[in-house]
């Protein structure tokens, strides 16, 4: 009868494993698809979005160009025609009406009004510069188009709005009088090249993400680096890219449409870039994902794997009995079934606790991404300017920020005595304007020795494409005050945070990572960490900085309660996991030598009336748990129950419930504990205790 117990529950086991391992590799397709799904439809909807921009663009210059060429305006109308195009569509800058020297009127030989909406207001570029003379810079938006008809110009600076411009650009002509079919003039709908990359902003790109968009030169019109736009093409940094990527720069440059998927190695992750092409302009756009930053947290994946090496186990188990092949197992068959029970619970305890471990999230940290590139600190500082736009306040001036961590030593769970050397770069032309320095919020009040002192200071000259700036740097020791969790000991992972802030949030300045002084800005390489640094018990993961905002309910006497509302930090992160060996040799090994000698005692004990020898052998063996319980409690001073505990609670109910065993095995008779001399409760003793450790180990991590 059991056999064929035995045997039902194998199939049922095996079918159930097999279900499993069936749903994994199905999941592991399904996010691999979502992946490309989501980066293949975001993709589509930024192509439609610029191409519907570009299409009302397009027909509205159309539109203006037929009306300039059939009628003759007077400056005032002319100047109410413009305005009002300019306005009909949100995405232009504005509109210029340009003529050819002396189109307009005969004493006037260059008449070109252009309405910019930033100011809403007229600028005549006559006034500015010669726009019909092609030997002049920046020019090419007119006497290209003027030369070679409707167009798409590349982007190029405009030098009365000094901005970056993309124009479409399309020629009206004469259409009476003897010179009829000439070129009077043009007309330039322009876009400034920063409306590219908000509308790209927008996109779901990830945390990490980024995304581009090319002329048909190859000209970068958005890129996550501002200095790319319009003085970098795309044949020019495709070379160091990846074999994968640079086959579709290929592609994007050939107009084509598709998607490569390769790893980075600098963001340790696979990434996925799909590129296409804008219909009415024939521009190509490239979007690059990563794809954890896509799929989030892993925590789905891991459930299943642990479901299925508890669904093996179970019937690796339901084999051994199978294999046993009777009704009643006897003694040798009991204790192989308790030990292979044993060593599987094991094993799955393992596993969890090794999920858990080597698990890249960290506490504190899913709301900030790293900073580790240009692109993304770009993205992000762009992100701050067009909040600003949108709430009409001043944008925030960037200042560079770095910082070294020479030491560093916890004093005990929460401060963290660290000391290094801070460094800023601020423009010459606002260091008169604002207070130089910086704040670090999280300075413990109970310090008896902190230290930020300014060390030097020089300015530095204008190098290349560099501007001259003011560089200051700080000595600092201080101690800060950190809100580390501590419930997943040994198994957690310790997030360090040094949140660094401007002096005056009144001088609209934001931090930002001087990324250009490390010689390496991946996390895993640790930069801004001194490499003899050593934290006992620990290994240092990876180091970068990230941004977080923070809202204050108080305007601190300012009387602006929006300069404090959602102003951006900045963070220096240290990621450090434990060494598990030093926590299980302190700790552990004390718990399971006391299992161990309290089973050899049951093993041991046979018949007898005396009690007062057990209960004073589990008495001792009780106080060298609990003082190794003290000891753990005094080096991890934290107001939650933390994981390792359930392990001395667990060895308590052992040995409470041993004692009570060995009373009742030695005094009284029981056909439970009778049997084959207590083996019942022998062979149960260790699986016993591995499986309460696995549902507990379920329940806090699963």
């Amino acid at each position: 009868m059991v056999k064929k117990i035995f045997y039902l529950i194998g199939i049922l086991l095996f079918a159930l494993t097999a279900y499993l391992v069936y749903d994994y590799f199905n999941f592991i397709n399904e996010r691999n698809q979502l992946v490309q799904d989501q980066g293949a439809k975001t993709t589509a909807a930024l192509r439609d979005q610029v191409d519907e921009i570009l299409a009302k663009i397009t027909a509205e210059g159309n539109r203006l160009a037929v009306l300039f060429g059939s009628n003759n305006y007077s400056e005032e109308e002319i100047e109410q025609i413009i305005k009002k195009s300019s306005l009909s569509i949100p995405e232009i800058q504005g509109v210029t009406a340009c003529y050819e020297p002396n189109a307009f009127s005969d004493d006037r030989r260059l008449f070109c009004p252009y309405y910019n909406k930033g100011n809403q207001d007229y600028m005549y570029v006559g006034e500015k510069y010669d726009y019909y003379d092609k030997s002049v810079s920046g020019t090419a938006w007119y006497t290209s188009v003027r030369d070679n008809g409707a167009k798409w110009v590349e982007p190029y600076f405009a030098t009365g709005a000094q901005d970056w411009y993309v124009d479409y650009g399309i020629p009206f002509y004469y259409n009476k009088g003897p010179r009829r079919g000439e070129v009077r003039g043009t007309i330039t709908m322009s876009f400034v090249a920063s409306g590219f990359k908000n509308l790209i902003h927008k996109m779901a790109l990830g945390k990490t993400g980024y995304g581009l968009i090319t002329s048909n030169e190859g000209t970068f019109l958005a890129h996550p680096l501002n200095e790319y736009i319009g003085t970098v093409k795309l044949q020019e940094i495709k070379e160091d890219a990846p074999v994968e990527l640079i086959e579709a720069y290929d592609g994007l440059l050939a107009g084509e449409t598709g998607h490569v998927q390769f790893f980075d190695e600098q963001q340790n992750d696979e990434t996925l870039f799909f590129y296409d092409k804008i219909p009415t302009s024939s521009w190509g756009i490239g979007l690059l994902f990563f794809k954890e930053d896509l799929l989030g947290d892993s925590k789905i994946l891991d459930r299943k794997y642990i479901k299925i090496a508890i669904a093996l186990s179970f019937l690796l188990v339901c084999i051994l009995g199978i294999i046993f092949g009777k009704d009643y197992l006897d003694e040798g068959e009991i204790w192989t079934l308790s030990f292979v029970a044993s060593l599987l619970l094991i094993a799955n305890v393992v596993l969890v606790g090794y999920l858990q471990h080597t698990s890249k999230k960290v506490q504190g940290t899913e709301k900030s991404p790293p900073i580790a590139d240009l692109s993304s600190l770009s993205r992000f500082v762009s992100q701050q300017h067009l909040k600003s736009d949108e709430l009409k306040t001043p944008k925030a001036i960037p200042i560079p920020t770095g910082l070294y961590v020479e030491r560093m030593e916890f004093q005990d769970s929460y401060n963290l005595n660290v000391g290094g050397k801070i460094w800023q770069k601020y423009p010459l032309d606002i260091v008169d304007e604002v207070s130089i320095g910086v704040n670090l919020p999280q300075m413990s009040p109970f310090s008896e020795a902190s230290y930020l002192e300014e060390s030097y200071r020089k300015v530095i000259a204008s190098k290349e494409d560099t501007p001259a700036y003011l560089l200051v740097g700080w000595d600092f020791r201080v101690t800060l005050l950190l809100n580390l969790n501590y419930a997943d000991f040994p198994l957690d992972k310790r997030h360090i945070n040094i949140e660094i802030t401007p002096i005056d949030n009144n001088d609209h300045l934001i931090l930002t990572p001087d990324l250009g002084s490390y010689s390496y800005t991946n996390p895993s390489r640790k930069s801004g960490l001194n490499p003899k640094i050593r934290i006992p018990g620990s290994e240092l993961l990876e180091s970068y900085f990230n941004y977080s905002t923070e809202t204050y309910d108080s305007d601190f006497g300012y009387g602006e309660k929006a300069l404090f509302e959602e102003v951006p930090t900045l963070h220096y992160n240290i990621h450090t996991r434990r060494l598990l060996l030093n926590a299980f040799v302190t700790y552990l090994i004390p718990i399971f030598v006391t299992l161990i000698m309290v089973f050899i005692l049951i093993y041991a004990c046979h018949k007898t009336q005396e009690r007062q020898g057990i209960i004073e052998s589990m008495a001792a063996f009780f106080f060298v748990l609990i003082f190794s319980h003290i000891d753990m409690r005094k080096e991890i001073v934290t107001a939650d129950l933390i994981y390792l505990e359930y392990f001395y609670f667990i060895a308590y109910f052992v040995l409470v419930s041993s004692t009570a065993n060995l009373i009742t095995y030695t005094k009284d008779k029981s056909k439970i504990f009778d049997f084959n001399d207590n083996q019942i409760f022998k062979a149960s003793y260790f699986p016993a205790f591995f499986f309460i450790m696995l549902v507990v180990t379920l329940a806090k991590f699963y």
